[in-house]
């Protein structure tokens, strides 16, 4: 019975290890900052679930953005709006809005593209 439990819990970690799920590129590096996000400078976006979401740039330069829980709705949005406050400037201390609902975000690196990968 032991040796049973000690394998589902292993079998559980690795799954949890995996990851991967959702076929998401990883970050390409540290932690990032899209200047003048209060101004047009958000040209696309690519939810993958429920925390994470692709944010591109005017100048095509891609982003993940990792939020600090769910923000529910986020995968089936046409569009979201961004909170940059008080700089303009969209980073790790930002806010996704979708459907009215805040959603805070908690690391913001630079990607690849997601769409290479879907």
């Amino acid at each position: 019975m032991r040796a049973f439990l000690a394998a589902a819990a292993l079998s559980a970690v690795l799954a949890g290890c995996a990851g991967g799920a959702d076929n998401a590129p990883a970050p390409v590096g540290p932690q990032a900052s899209i200047p003048f996000a209060d101004h047009g400078n958000i040209r696309d976006f690519h939810a993958v679930n429920d925390d994470t979401v692709f944010l591109q740039a005017r100048n095509r330069q891609w982003y993940r953005a990792d939020l600090v829980g769910p923000c529910f709705g986020l995968p089936y949005a046409n569009g979201i709006g961004v909170d940059a406050r008080p700089t303009g400037t969209l980073d790790r201390f930002g806010t996704i809005i979708v459907d009215g609902e805040r959603c805070k975000i908690g690391s913001l690196t630079p990607s690849e593209s997601p769409r290479q990968h879907s």
